[in-house]
């Protein structure tokens, strides 16, 4: 009976949890909006008005974040993977201790990651064939800030909270466990093809503006998996919140510096 009572306890804890980030998953869809329309060609006609197409976007968004923080919040749990100072927010517990060490290596792998994306984009733009649509890649400042909130908060609830989450306990669950807990492996892996499957989901958008050759398919692989293992480190070791910062200070200078 008491087994019964505390896992429903957590899992009622768990729903509040998965509404907050859904919530801020929302949100940081809607403050993506703006520069992912701009992505798309000049030709384009919108089905309907615009800033129904930006809200019922962003209820889609929040609707989904609330299933998949969900699951990972139930199977982060058992693995030691979570979002410690969000937990302690939505239920009145004390905060827990910021680590230095962590906070450093999200300021640094954030500021410094992102500085090394800027490089690598522009070693990589000579050998980059031409736009095959009329898209415009001078997107303003305040749209290409306001994507640093989508990447910093949305994607990484789909990609490490869920996908990076759920990798770990499918390989715990197969046996990569070491007294009851997933080994180091396990961990790498899953942060890994977290990693591989963000870069993936970018050919798409790269193939609507280039010509998908090898040289974009290395770029677009290259440029959006580099900082998700720091991420995803990030996650194991202290947090889905250290991630999300490194994340959203990558994003602020990937694309406020670098124009992208």
């Amino acid at each position: 009976m008491n087994i019964h009572s505390t896992n429903h306890q957590s899992t009622h804890k768990n729903i509040r949890l998965a509404l907050f980030w859904a919530v801020l998953g929302g949100f940081g869809t809607l403050a993506g909006f703006p520069y992912i329309l701009s992505l798309m060609p000049t030709s384009t006609t919108p089905p309907v008005p615009l800033p129904i197409l930006a809200i019922a976007g962003a209820i889609q968004s929040a609707v989904l974040m609330f299933f998949l923080s969900w699951i990972g919040l139930r199977l982060g749990r058992s693995l030691g993977l979570d979002t410690p100072f969000a937990r302690a927010f939505v239920y009145g517990a004390k905060l827990p201790k910021i680590s230095k060490i962590g906070l450093r290596l999200s300021l640094v792998s954030g500021i410094l990651g992102g500085a090394i994306l800027v490089i690598l984009a522009l070693l990589f733009q000579p050998l980059m064939p031409q736009p095959t649509t009329s898209t415009s890649l001078n997107i303003d400042l305040w749209k290409r800030l306001l994507a640093a909130f989508y990447g910093g908060v949305t994607e990484e609830i789909l990609l490490r909270l869920f996908v990076m989450t759920l990798i770990t306990w499918l390989l715990w669950k197969g046996g990569m466990r070491t007294k009851n807990h997933p080994t180091k492996l396990a961990f790498w892996i899953a942060i890994a093809v977290a990693a591989l499957i963000f870069a993936i989901a970018h050919l798409p958008v790269a193939a609507s503006i280039w010509t998908l050759t090898s040289i974009v398919i290395i770029r677009t692989i290259l440029l959006n998996s580099l900082l998700g293992v720091a991420f995803g480190y990030l996650y194991w070791r202290w947090g889905l919140e250290y991630a999300i910062l490194s994340h959203f200070l990558a994003g602020l200078v990937l694309h406020g510096i670098g124009g992208s």
